[in-house]
């Protein structure tokens, strides 16, 4: 594999990232969530079995999740930016 690397999101980017990501997933927008993805469905993990598995209550009331869990999520397959990156909440907003 590839060399990780830490990327800082804000917790804002990571509910919104999260939110938007289960968005798709809920309706099953599977064209828009391959092009707001890396993941092209093509490799380690399937776009249609990911979708069709995947549970809404995962992610209930992620404002109420500490940094920690936010930043777990965010290593999901679809909801990462980049399987390289490890991602880590900087605890600053971009206001």
């Amino acid at each position: 594999m590839g060399i990780q690397s830490t990327k800082y999101i804000t917790r804002e980017d990571a509910i919104n990232r999260i939110a938007y990501i289960a968005s798709l997933l809920i309706t099953k927008n599977y064209e828009e969530l391959k092009s707001s993805s890396f993941e092209d469905g093509d490799g380690c993990y399937s776009l249609s079995d990911f979708v069709e598995n995947w549970e809404p209550s995962d992610v209930e009331n992620l404002e109420n999740w500490t940094d920690e869990m936010l930043e777990d999520y965010m290593d999901n397959p679809f909801f990462r930016y980049s399987m390289f990156d490890n991602y880590l909440i900087d605890g600053e907003d971009d206001d």
